[in-house]
């Protein structure tokens, strides 16, 4: 159900022509219900590990919960995907998740929630704000066109030389980003203080986040985008879309955890079909639950 996002009439269909048995739609659901309840203890210790991560990306999506508007936020690493569904999209799920403050970086969109959460450290998406230059470029004012011309100018130089960063000396590559960042910021501030546009907006925009969009360029740990957060929360969308949601807080409650195990397990390479016997047997006999943190070799 979780993997192949079956709906329950399919699980029945599955489970009566291929294992040729009867299973009832109620015997289905106290099956998830307890899978759910096992999952518990390992999905709160990831959730109480997130806010020691040194960087995380972040993202949410639309859910549905009979019909009512939910949220699904993901939190990943490399090695860890996080998905927790909030009826609300605010900074506060960020507070519930990784506390007041965060001492890492996010890593996100410039939606409001993030910018209102103000960790001490942020790293803005590029590839959000390289869109929002690009369609610039298309509007029909010369001046908008003109200043996204100029913009993307600089940014293709950025990256041509940041993709180069393990060919040049950090010595020689540092003061090469910095001459690009202050001519981007000072073209920014050339156009912030003028007349109402679209350039304007995107001009502010880059004089009141530009640490935050440059952050990258001096921590290696750091990606200028925000596409892991993008891809790891495709699974929700697609089952979204197959389910139309959840019933019940016990479906919110199954879908982050199930969404969160099968994420964690295929980045660290473990069978997420082993990862749920265990905790089933952890739960039956009471014995320790397994783990989703990354395991020491």
């Amino acid at each position: 159900k979780g993997s192949l996002h079956a709906s329950y009439t399919g699980l029945e269909e599955f489970c009566r022509e291929v294992l040729g048995i009867d299973v009832a739609r109620s015997h289905l659901c106290n099956t998830i219900a307890r899978v759910n309840e096992a999952l518990a203890r390992p999905y709160e210790e990831l959730g109480d590990h997130l806010s020691t991560e040194p960087a995380l990306n972040v993202d949410e999506s639309g859910w549905k919960d009979k019909g009512v508007k939910y949220w699904i936020w993901i939190f990943c690493t490399s090695a860890i995907s996080f998905f927790c569904v909030a009826k609300s999209r605010g900074s506060k799920v960020l507070e519930e998740v990784l506390g007041k403050t965060y001492g890492g970086t996010i890593i996100s969109d410039f939606f409001s929630a993030y910018v209102k959460y103000a960790n001490g450290l942020q790293q803005f998406c590029l590839a959000h704000l390289i869109r929002d230059i690009k369609f610039l470029t298309t509007l029909p004012d010369e001046a908008d066109k003109r200043f996204g011309e100029r913009l993307l100018i600089e940014f293709k130089r950025l990256f041509h030389f940041w993709h180069l960063r393990e060919k040049i000396p950090k010595e020689r590559l540092d003061p090469v980003m910095l001459r690009i960042k202050d001519r981007v910021l000072r073209l920014a501030e050339s156009c912030a203080g003028g007349e109402r546009s679209k350039a304007r907006t995107l001009a502010r925009r880059l004089v009141k986040h530009g640490d935050a969009i440059f952050r990258f360029l001096f921590d290696p740990a750091i990606s200028p985008t925000n596409n892991a957060a993008e891809r790891g929360i495709r699974t929700a969308v697609i089952d979204r879309r197959i389910t139309q949601g959840s019933r019940s807080l016990m479906g919110r409650q199954w879908n982050a955890r199930i969404w969160t195990v099968l994420g964690t397990c295929r980045k660290q390479g473990r069978s997420a079909w082993q990862f749920l016997q265990d905790a089933l047997s952890a739960y039956h006999f009471q014995t320790p639950a397994p783990s989703l943190l990354v395991q020491a070799t």
